[in-house]
C-alpha cells in the first residue's frame, strides 16, 4: 500500500507497526527525490554540529552487524535531534530496509548505509556551504543606499584603508569573528545563524581590529554598508571585498641563489692529469693509499669498485680536492672491462715519489726526498696569462717596485694586520685597501691584473701577498745573509784557532804552522 494509505498506528495508540505488519502491507512505492531531499536536510543539520550519526545506533546493534529494527531506527533519528515527521521517518525506513535469506526480522534496517550517506557530507562539504559567505553584491547593496556622493566616496576610502592595513599587518579579517560565528556551544543568546558569516552590529564594532586608526563614524559606516535585512553585519562579504586586494599567502622565503659569473680563465691545474693531482696531494699529506684500499679487498686481488674508490678518497679527505671530471677520468684510466678499478696500479703510480722501483738492481743510484716542487701541483693553481698581460704585469710591478725601493715603504705590517691567521693569503679587496692606504693609486684593472698573477688557490679572491712582497720588495745581499744566518740551524761554539780554553796563546809548531 502507499504510505498515504497506511493505517495511522500512532493515532490509534498502538505505537509503531511491527515488521510482520509492514510485510503484510507490502513494499510501498516512494520517490527517490524525496529521499535525497530528506538526506540533504539531515546533512545540513549534522555538518555544522559535527555529528556522527553512527554513534546513536551502536546501542541498538550489540552484534555490530549493521542492522537494527524499525523502532530503534526511529529512536536513533529522534536522538540525533532532527524534528522529522512520521511520514519522513517511514520514508527513510522504507528506503534502507533490506530483504534476503541472511536478513532475519526484525533487524531489517541497514543503518550503516544510512550513516555512510550522511557522513559523505564531510568529504564533499555541506550542501548549504554556498550560503555561508554569499556574494557581497547580494548582501551589501540591498540594504545600504548612500545618501550622497561624498558618503559613498568616504566609504570607499575607508574600505581601501582597511584593505591596506590588513595587507600590511597580515590580518585575516574573517578570523576575528569566527569565535562568535562558529562557537560550538549552543546558546539562546545567539542572534545570528551558526556559521552563517554574520554577526550582530554590536559584535562587529566591538571586534573591529583597527579602532585606533579608524574614526568610530567610519566603522559604523562600514557596518551599515554590510547590514543585512535582519540587522546582522555580513562580515564574510566584507572579507571577500578586502581579499581582492589582500593576499593571505605566506611571504616568500628569502633566498640567496648562488649565481656564478662566467669565468673564461685557463688555470694551471687543467694542464695536469688527475693522477698527477692525486699524487701531489698524497705527497703533501704523506698518505699511504694501499692499506685503505686493502680494507675493501680481503682476497688481495688488487681490484675494487668505483664507489669504494670514492669512499677511500672521502676517508683520506681527498674528495674535496678532486672534482667530478677528475674522478671520472681517474676511474676510466684504471678500470678494466668488467668495471672493477685496479687500485694496485693506481697506488704504484702514486708512490713513485716515495720509492723507486727495482732500486736494489742499481746500487749506485741516488734518490732524493720529495721537495716543494713535488707538491706545487696540489698547492698552487694559477691563471695562465697571455704575453700581452704578462708585459702589462711586468710594467706595473716595476712601477710598484721602484716606488717601494725609492721611498723605503714597509708593506709587511699592514699585510700582517689583514692576515690574522697567518696563512699568507688575504682577499683581493683587502690588498686594494692596503695599497690605497700606502699611497699606491691602483685602478680596478690593475688590481685584477695582479690578482690573476698572485691568486694561486684556484679562485680570484685569495691573494698571495708573500709572493707579491718577494717580487716588489727584494731584500739586499746583507739582509739576505742576515736572514739566512737567523734561519740556519744551531751550531755550537767552535774551538778558537789561536787561543786555548784558558786564554793562552797557542805556540806555532813546524808541522802545523801554529804556535805550540
Amino acid at each position: 500500500l502507499p504510505i498515504s494509505q497506511t493505517p495511522d498506528f500512532f493515532s490509534l495508540g498502538l505505537g509503531r507497526p511491527k515488521w510482520s505488519a509492514v510485510c503484510r502491507m507490502g513494499r510501498a512505492e516512494y520517490d527517490e527525490d524525496e529521499v535525497a531531499t530528506l538526506l540533504e536536510r539531515i546533512q545540513v543539520y549534522c555538518y555544522p554540529r559535527r555529528i556522527r550519526v553512527q554513534e546513536f545506533f551502536t546501542d541498538f546493534d550489540p552484534l555490530r552487524h549493521g542492522r537494527c529494527t524499525i523502532v530503534n531506527f526511529a529512536r536513533a533519528i529522534d536522538m540525533i535531534g532532527m524534528s522529522l515527521t512520521e511520514a519522513e521517518v517511514d520514508l527513510l525506513t522504507e528506503h534502507f530496509t533490506e530483504e534476503g535469506p541472511q536478513i532475519v526480522p526484525p533487524q531489517v534496517v541497514n543503518y550503516k548505509e544510512f550513516c555512510k550517506a550522511i557522513d559523505q557530507v564531510y568529504v564533499t562539504g555541506s550542501p548549504a556551504a554556498h550560503q555561508m559567505s554569499s556574494s557581497p553584491t547580494s548582501t551589501q547593496l540591498m540594504t545600504f543606499k548612500p545618501s550622497s556622493l561624498e558618503e559613498e566616496e568616504r566609504f570607499m576610502h575607508s574600505l581601501h584603508r582597511l584593505a591596506a592595513m590588513c595587507s600590511a599587518r597580515r590580518v585575516e579579517f574573517k578570523q576575528l569573528f569566527f569565535e562568535v560565528d562558529r562557537s560550538p556551544i549552543p546558546s539562546p543568546s545567539r542572534q545570528s545563524p551558526y556559521m552563517g558569516g554574520k554577526v550582530t552590529r554590536d559584535q562587529f564594532i566591538r571586534r573591529f581590529p583597527f579602532k585606533k586608526e579608524f574614526d568610530p563614524a567610519d566603522v559604523e559606516l562600514i557596518a551599515d554598508h554590510y547590514l543585512t535585512e535582519k540587522g546582522d553585519v555580513h562580515f564574510m562579504a566584507l572579507h571577500n571585498d578586502i581579499s581582492e586586494v589582500t593576499s593571505h599567502e605566506a611571504p616568500p622565503f628569502p633566498r640567496s641563489d648562488l649565481i656564478l659569473k662566467p669565468d673564461d680563465s685557463e688555470w694551471s691545474q687543467s694542464k695536469y692529469s688527475a693522477v698527477d693531482k692525486v699524487r701531489a696531494k698524497v705527497v703533501e699529506k704523506r698518505l699511504r693509499l694501499k692499506e685503505h684500499f686493502q680494507d675493501f679487498d680481503p682476497l688481495r686481488k688488487g681490484f675494487c669498485t668505483a664507489s669504494q674508490v670514492k669512499t677511500v678518497f672521502t676517508i683520506l679527505n681527498l674528495s674535496k680536492d678532486i672534482d667530478r671530471n677528475d674522478f671520472e677520468q681517474l676511474v676510466g684510466m684504471y678500470t678494466r672491462d668488467d668495471g672493477l678499478f685496479c687500485y694496485a696500479d693506481f697506488v704504484a703510480d702514486c708512490d713513485k715519489e716515495f720509492v723507486t722501483p727495482n732500486l736494489e738492481k742499481d746500487p749506485l743510484a741516488q734518490t732524493s726526498m720529495p721537495d716543494a716542487h713535488s707538491t706545487i701541483i696540489a698547492r698552487r693553481n694559477k691563471v695562465c696569462l697571455g704575453s700581452d698581460k704578462l708585459h702589462a704585469w711586468e710594467w706595473l710591478e716595476d712601477k710598484i717596485r721602484s716606488k717601494v725601493q725609492k721611498n723605503r715603504i714597509n708593506l709587511i705590517p699592514p699585510f700582517k694586520d689583514m692576515d690574522r691567521t697567518n696563512t699568507g693569503h688575504i682577499t683581493k679587496n683587502q690588498f686594494f685597501r692596503v695599497m690605497q692606504s700606502m699611497g699606491f693609486d691602483l685602478t680596478e684593472d690593475d688590481v685584477n691584473l695582479l690578482g690573476n698573477v698572485y691568486c694561486d688557490l684556484g679562485n680570484h679572491l685569495d691573494f698571495n701577498y708573500v709572493d707579491f712582497m718577494k717580487s716588489v720588495d727584494v731584500p739586499s745581499e746583507d739582509v739576505e745573509l742576515a736572514i739566512a744566518q737567523l734561519q740556519a740551524p744551531y751550531q755550537g761554539d767552535e774551538p778558537h784557532q789561536y787561543f786555548d780554553p784558558r786564554g793562552k796563546v797557542i805556540r806555532c809548531t813546524a808541522d802545523t804552522g801554529i804556535l805550540a
